[in-house]
């Protein structure tokens, strides 16, 4: 105590001692460091769970195309090597008369690389340009993409597509221009 013209006063002293500083350190860092863990999993949780979902997207999108192309091949137009989908296919016009031979190609390029992208090409030469199918597919998205074709009634064609973190999509696809 100190005393000032008849009054006491208390003296504080100020600042903190090196104990009471390394105390507050080490409660600090034993909430901080479950807190950061906890967030830290939850952002990759969330990244991991946005990348599924567009990998799931761009693999229907993908399936439901094929489909509704290969569904009309014309008999015995389809065809798949080295990651290739080819085939045919003519639609009718309203009056009945037969339109123009319509060429699809599906096309893996690099697979099971981070580089591989997937091209569809349409139109009515056998050869025709391909470009990237969906559009604004990322390299490195779909990795695996293979076909199994029926060689017996009923006809079909088994499509698988793989994705990048191993999403697997498969479908049996009946030729309805088969076998007529």
């Amino acid at each position: 105590m100190v005393q000032i013209s008849g009054y006491k006063f208390l003296q504080f002293k100020r600042g903190f001692t090196f104990v009471e500083i390394t105390i507050v350190i080490a409660l600090i860092l034993v909430l901080a460091i479950p807190i950061g863990t906890l967030l830290t999993n939850y952002l990759k949780a969330n990244y991991f769970e946005s990348t599924y979902l567009k990998e799931q997207y761009y693999a229907n999108v993908i399936m439901q195309d094929i489909e509704q192309r290969i569904r009309r091949a014309d008999n015995g137009s389809v065809n798949f090597s080295n990651y290739t989908l080819t085939f045919s296919y003519t639609d009718a016009n309203p009056d009945g008369s037969k339109k123009t031979t319509i060429y699809c190609v599906y096309t893996l390029q690099n697979a099971g690389t981070t580089n591989s992208i997937f091209n569809r090409g349409i139109g009515t030469s056998p050869n025709p340009a391909v470009s990237v199918f969906p559009v604004g597919l990322e390299k490195g998205l779909i990795r695996d993409f293979n076909i199994t074709i029926s060689t017996a009634p009923p006809y079909f064609a088994k499509v698988a597509i793989q994705t990048l973190s191993g999403f697997t999509l498969t479908n049996s696809i009946y030729l309805l221009n088969y076998g007529r």
